[in-house]
């Protein structure tokens, strides 16, 4: 198959990464990939990774103008299937492609909140897009649910996980971070936006031991805000916030739990990531942790879903901490679970039944 997907993202992110990435996949198993984006950040990136990749512009909904451009783009590479990779830009996105007769559109769907909520949504979604794929259970009913859409056009994929290497040693990454040998760590790696709720971490971790410490690896707009905040509360001694790394597995690896304390998600790339490495996991109930972290057939979870509640959060960690043998348990019920479930080939032979049309549930 010829597949061309869009991605109308200003930030390198968790749903840009997860766009390459399937790209990269398809490619490697033999298919024809380009990726069209709004701004050379995304396009470096995909082509870094060998994913071709050019800008064609889609601004806000009133530029009716781009849709038209992105036909003609359309029309010159002529694809059998088109992903429309940004829930913003659906309904410029789908009219274009639309208007370029492709065989099959597609949109990936990976937060929680991009929902057919607005006319404009349900217009595109109605007349111009054959299916949606989601990556999490408790995003099916929205779209599920749209009159003159319906269930047979929602499909639930889930992410693949790749999993990080650690190359160094666990205690020569703590002593890189200046934590204490017999220190217990927790952990995340986001992108310090809004929705990722670092402050409510920090808030978590004034509740919280004076010997326990976190790091927070991630950047983006919010950083200074977040560091001032963990001064202001007099927890900064307590926090490393490393910045973005290239040596995840390493960092990862220097934790005792993982947490996700996000408003909203989809199903999140780094906690699968973490579950990977074998660590347990403390999250939210945001879309997509039920899905990580219920319970399998043995009867394990791989983790603790917590309210939003900072005490919540908090009283999971210390749980856990206090119980080496049940973090030694779920984080075992974690990797297992990341390899047999959100494996890469599976994700990847769902999509390509999916974007073949062969399946639809």
């Amino acid at each position: 198959m010829r597949i061309v997907a869009h991605n109308g993202a200003t930030i390198w992110g968790g749903a840009e990464r997860a766009t390459v990435v399937l790209l990269k996949g398809l490619a490697l198993r033999g298919h024809d990939v380009h990726l069209l984006c709004n701004t050379q950040l995304v396009a470096k990136q995909a082509v870094s990774e060998g994913v071709p990749s050019e800008i064609c512009v889609l601004a806000g909904d009133v530029f009716l103008n781009d849709s038209f451009k992105l036909a003609r783009r359309l029309q010159k590479l002529a694809p059998d299937a088109f992903i429309v990779g940004t829930y913003k830009k659906l309904f410029l996105a789908t009219l274009g492609a639309h208007i370029a007769r492709v065989p099959r559109v597609v949109a990936r769907v990976g937060l929680e909140s991009d929902t057919p909520r607005s006319g404009k949504y349900r217009v595109a979604l109605r007349r111009w897009t054959d299916g949606v794929a989601v990556n999490s259970s408790a995003m099916v009913d929205p779209f599920a649910a749209l009159a003159g859409f319906g269930r047979a056009k929602v499909c639930l994929i889930h992410n693949g996980v790749t999993v990080p290497v650690a190359r160094r040693d666990r205690q020569a990454v703590r002593n890189e971070l200046g934590l204490a040998p017999d220190s217990f760590v927790i952990g995340t790696v986001a992108r310090l936006a809004k929705q990722k709720r670092i402050d409510r971490l920090i808030d978590v971790m004034k509740l919280l031991p004076t010997d326990l410490s976190c790091v927070i690896a991630g950047d983006g707009a919010q950083r200074a805000r977040l560091e001032e905040m963990a001064r202001s509360a007099g927890v900064s001694d307590r926090i490393r916030f490393v910045g973005e790394r290239s040596d995840t597995g390493d960092i990862l690896n220097a934790l005792d739990v993982f947490v996700v304390a996000s408003d909203k998600e989809g199903l999140s790339n780094a906690m699968l990531e973490a579950m990977a490495m074998g660590l347990p996991v403390v999250s939210t109930p945001v879309s997509g942790s039920e899905d990580a972290l219920g319970v399998d057939e043995s009867g394990l979870s791989a983790g603790v879903v917590t309210t939003f509640s900072t005490e919540s959060i908090a009283n999971a960690i210390l749980d856990l901490r206090a119980d080496p043998e049940r973090r030694a348990l779920l984080g075992a019920a974690a990797k297992a679970r990341a390899y047999q479930r959100f494996s890469m080939d599976g994700m990847l032979d769902r999509w390509e039944e999916f974007l073949s049309g062969r399946t639809r549930a």
